[in-house]
């Protein structure tokens, strides 16, 4: 069965999300953090990959506070710690709002930092949890983490699109790449769009290091973790998938060939089995 991907707005708590969904709502539910480039939403990142989870799950994927087309505050968090407590309000106002008491997750680089926030905080409202090329943990800061987090100094298209090159092992092999570049350019420069995203990339660049989870928070997690990172990713270095391994209980890593940043577009022949067997193992 082929299932169609939707767009609703749904209430989540004080500010609504614009979320796609997709797959039969009696499966067990997966929820879907996307990462924080400029101009990133749930659809840049999770739309190729719907379709083959919904076969499985009932797949949820909001524009997180602060992209796309989700609600925005009133008042601009300074610091990036307020921009994470909004999406946990956010995301937990969101399953209860779908009638979801527990639910699978999967959280790519800034949203695998927001997945590691969300289980400590609501341990029980998450079963099986699944980390992709993750923040949240002490890092070497690459040249192009630091380009990307100075994107709005020079928001030009050229440049823009030899950010997103380095986002990927090879870009001759991700023929949608242009496709994907001048969506998120768009998006990335939209006025709207940009006067938020200015206040938080600035937030991102001065407070990354609070985001990181201490030693002693991932211990106490008892969910298993299954955690993927690309060899070749320029963005976010393999070491922080490797201080989860030191310090959760329970969890698995895997490191793809070929593959940069984003594993969900690279090498998606990998990831679709291991979020298959990785979420429904009993």
């Amino acid at each position: 069965m082929s299932y169609e991907i939707t767009e609703q707005r749904i209430p989540s708590g004080a500010l609504a999300s614009h979320t796609l969904l997709a797959g039969d709502p009696r499966n067990p539910a997966v929820l879907l953090m996307h990462g924080a480039g400029p101009g990133a939403s749930a659809a840049s990142n999770w739309t190729r990959c719907m379709a083959d989870l919904a076969e499985h799950f009932y797949v949820i994927a909001p524009d997180l506070i602060g992209f796309g087309q989700s609600d925005l505050p009133t008042d601009l968090p300074e610091h990036i710690g307020g921009w994470i407590g909004l999406r946990v309000v956010q995301i937990l106002a969101l399953m209860d709002e779908l009638g979801i008491e527990q639910s699978h997750i999967v959280g790519n680089s800034m949203g695998g930092a927001l997945t590691l926030h969300l289980t400590l905080e609501a341990p029980e409202r998450f079963k099986q949890v699944l980390l992709m090329g993750s923040i949240g943990a002490p890092m070497t800061w690459t040249t192009e983490m630091r380009r990307l987090l100075a994107f709005y100094s020079d928001p030009r298209i050229g440049r823009y699109r030899e950010m997103m090159q380095s986002f990927v092992y090879d870009p001759s092999l991700v023929p949608e790449l242009e496709e994907i570049v001048q969506t998120r350019f768009s998006t990335a420069t939209d006025p709207k769009i940009r006067a938020v995203q200015e206040v938080m990339f600035k937030a991102m660049k001065e407070g990354m290091d609070e985001l990181i989870l201490p030693p002693s928070a991932l211990s106490r997690m008892p969910h298993e973790f299954c955690i993927v990172h690309g060899r070749q990713d320029r963005i976010v270095p393999l070491e922080t998938s490797l201080y989860f391994m030191e310090h959760l209980q329970k969890a698995e890593l895997h490191v793809l060939d070929r593959c940069g940043h984003w594993a969900q577009t690279q090498r998606w022949d990998a990831m679709l089995p291991l979020i298959v067997n990785h979420f429904t193992r009993a």
